[in-house]
């Protein structure tokens, strides 16, 4: 039985006085009008209207069921009005974010936010993978964005975004031609993660593990600390290329191609925790996770550009080889 329009239908009977007039008013027919009432009363086991001389005569159970029909039909009319509005969003929502996200994927964000729900509040908090999963497991914040997924049952993880490394260093730095060694770059620190980081630990074995005694590998907590030292020409610097977009482009840094080193994968998860009253958690989520996929999309597109500016250097470089030889 479809309870809503059963309802609907006993209600404009009721109003009406008669079958014939509630069909006009819901653009049906009269047989359709009688089969909904006769779903209804066999639902509730009752005869709603009076006997068919006064069919349009409500019985005492029938007098009784109006009053409830009338006040659930108006809450499910109250219902369409506020859910269509962007103000019956509201609340406060507790993130926790990885730093590599503060800087890249939480500002598009943020402004979905204000523009579809102007009556969310967000509180924030910036940390480490590690502390971030304990927080969401203590029920201290309602949504977590970390690297890799949360190992416990009662979590939701999704993919939220990979954010491929790279390397760039200032193009102050007398680095030479490219490609570059490990052993070239070694000459000047790598800056990288924090070396407690799981991506650290990473990072150390891509480069050879921690046996290779002419890495120097400096770690920081900080992305901005990472970056200051690599526009200051300190090293080279290991980080999610997303976060250095705009300075490759304006010349600030240089991106470097460095051979025989394969960099990990820099995944990120949104995970949340399975309760009845976490709609807000699912719903940013999915926000995020459209964004996530904007930015991976980004970031195939620079390399494509980069490809391409690549082999067009190559095949210069032949065309002036040829050129000096004649």
């Amino acid at each position: 039985m479809n309870d809503l329009k059963c309802l609907e239908t006993f209600v404009w009977v009721a109003r009406l006085g008669g079958f014939r007039a509630a069909a006009a008013q819901l653009h049906t027919t009269q047989p359709s009008i009688s089969a909904r009432i006769d779903q209804l009363e066999q639902h509730f086991g009752v005869v709603l209207f009076g006997p068919p001389q006064k069919r349009s005569t409500l019985t005492r159970e029938g007098t009784v069921l109006l009053e409830y029909a009338e006040r659930i039909l108006a809450t499910m009319t109250e219902a369409r009005t506020v859910v269509s509005r962007a103000d019956a969003v509201r609340g406060v929502l507790r993130l926790g974010v990885a730093e590599t996200l503060v800087h890249s994927l939480m500002p598009r964000l943020i402004e979905v936010i204000n523009t579809s729900y102007p009556e969310l509040v967000v509180d924030m908090i910036v940390d480490t993978t590690n502390v971030l999963t304990e927080h969401l497991l203590r029920g201290q914040i309602d949504v977590g964005m970390q690297v890799g997924p949360i190992a416990d049952p009662r979590a939701v993880n999704e993919r939220l975004c990979h954010l491929p490394l790279g390397w760039v260093a200032s193009p102050e730095l007398p680095l030479g031609e490219e490609p570059l060694t490990l052993m070239r770059l070694s000459e000047w620190p790598i800056i990288s993660f924090s070396h407690g980081s799981p991506l650290a630990e990473e990072i150390k074995r891509a480069l050879g593990g921690e046996g290779r005694e002419q890495v120097r590998l400096w770690g920081s907590a900080s992305l901005t600390i990472m970056i200051r030292m690599a526009l200051d020409g300190m090293g080279s610097c290991i980080l999610p290329l997303a976060l250095v977009r705009e300075d490759i482009a304006r010349g600030r840094l240089r991106r470097l191609s460095v051979e025989g080193v394969t960099l990990p994968p820099n995944g990120f998860q949104i995970s949340y925790l399975r309760r009845p009253n976490n709609f807000l958690a699912a719903l940013v989520a999915r926000h995020a996770c459209q964004i996530g996929r904007t930015l991976e999309d980004e970031a195939r597109s620079d390399q494509k550009s980069r490809s391409a500016r690549s082999k067009n250097t190559i095949r210069q470089a032949a065309v002036d080889r040829l050129q000096f030889q004649a």
